[in-house]
């Protein structure tokens, strides 16, 4: 396998034709010996955690412990906490998580609720994070996310049903409310690809709709969502159930 070191973005977008970025390798590992080749990001300076403009900046490379131990809510921190054991934290990026991450992410569902905006090159493009999840495998090799943004929130929620408490959830919510309008944003994960963004039940939210129709909303969510570890029908009433807590949570 051959190995390539960066020292600035431009190289690193030049060897993405030979070679798979590298951040923490939580995911490469187990396949090394089926890679030709891998783009270590380390030395190119994006990890860190900034706060802009009331907006939070995390460098991709940062691992997801540092969020953990961060100035950040502690709502927030415990997403993070939730993602992975101690070790894998300790290794795991922000970046990595997302482009790795499926539908049982307690950061991705998380960072989704944020309305999260990624920061990729080349072009210093600012994508949503929501639609970069949906076209993850079209990106191609020519593509490195460098950083992540949200808003700081004034309230964050979060709230996962799982078989143990150190297991990947089976159905978690996240809920923000974000400033200027103060808006709620809601997302739905544990199952699938990726978690998703509970875009109508925002919109029924932002018009004064009573959260009383959760259960409604939670079954439409998970009519797909069966699968070994529950059934739709089971997931839709946990959803539900922690729909109700997010909300009061933020809404107090």
């Amino acid at each position: 396998m051959d190995y390539y070191r960066p020292k600035a973005i431009e190289e690193a977008l030049g060897l993405l034709e030979a070679g798979i970025p590298l951040a923490g390798g939580t995911v490469l590992t187990p396949r090394r010996r089926q890679l030709k080749a891998v783009v270590d990001l380390r030395d190119l300076g994006l990890d860190g955690i900034d706060l802009e403009g009331g907006q939070i900046v995390v460098g991709a490379t940062t691992p997801l412990q540092s969020l953990v131990e961060s100035d950040l809510a502690p709502s927030l921190r415990e997403t993070f906490r939730r993602e992975a054991g101690w070790n894998l934290r300790n290794t795991a990026t922000l970046g990595g998580t997302v482009m790795a991450g499926d539908g049982r992410s307690p950061a991705l569902t998380a960072l989704l609720a944020l309305d999260a905006v990624v920061r990729a090159e080349p072009g210093g493009r600012k994508i949503p994070l929501a639609g970069l999840l949906e076209r993850r495998a079209e990106l191609g090799r020519h593509f490195l996310i460098t950083a992540l943004r949200f808003p700081e929130p004034l309230a964050f929620a979060y709230e996962q049903v799982a078989r143990s408490p150190a297991d990947r959830p089976i159905v978690c919510v996240a809920a923000a409310k974000l400033p200027g309008a103060g808006a709620i944003t809601v997302a739905l994960g544990g199952w699938g690809a990726a978690p998703m963004r509970l875009t109508a039940l925002e919109a029924h939210l932002a018009e004064g709709g009573e959260p009383a129709q959760l259960a409604e909303f939670a079954a439409r969510a998970c009519e797909d969502a069966g699968d070994a570890f529950a059934s739709a029908e089971y997931r839709a009433h946990a959803a539900g159930v922690l729909l109700g807590r997010v909300l009061k949570e933020v809404s107090d």
